[in-house]
């Protein structure tokens, strides 16, 4: 892949531990390709998590931070499927490029954090449509 290696995709958590799904990566790939700037700099996609296993998913508490609604079944990070990535973010300028490649490449789910931990990232998952819905951006 022209734009990224796969161990940039590798679980945080020490484990090593990597299922990032291929198409997933083509996809960013397809979108990092587009992501320039309008002086004609390329931004690059700086991939802060890609994959995680499930002890690091319990390690940030994500089901108690995502709780399932009552008769709902509980939903779980797509980082776990291997089809999610946080990309970090310098300015509103980036965010806004990046944000408009990952779109025209197809994708339609995103998280958007503005300096959390120090950082700024945008999310960018490809959930099951029957279990989440496309077309959302929410913020942290």
């Amino acid at each position: 892949m022209k734009y990224f290696k796969l161990s940039e995709f590798a679980c945080n958590c020490g484990c090593g531990k990597n299922k990032i799904n291929r198409t997933f990566v083509r996809i960013l790939s397809s979108a990092r390709q587009e992501s320039i700037n309008q002086d004609g700099t390329e931004i690059p996609f700086v991939i802060s998590s890609g994959y995680r296993c499930e002890k690091h998913i319990e390690s940030i508490n994500y089901v108690k931070n995502h709780p399932a609604k009552k008769g709902e079944k509980q939903l779980t990070s797509e980082h776990t499927k291997g089809l999610a990535a946080d990309i970090i973010v310098k300015n509103s300028r980036e965010r806004a490029v990046i944000l408009g490649a990952l779109m025209n490449s197809g994708l339609s789910r995103f998280g958007i954090s503005h300096n959390r931990n120090g950082f700024s990232f945008i999310h960018v998952d490809m959930a099951d449509e029957d279990l989440k819905p496309p077309g959302v951006i929410w913020t942290y």
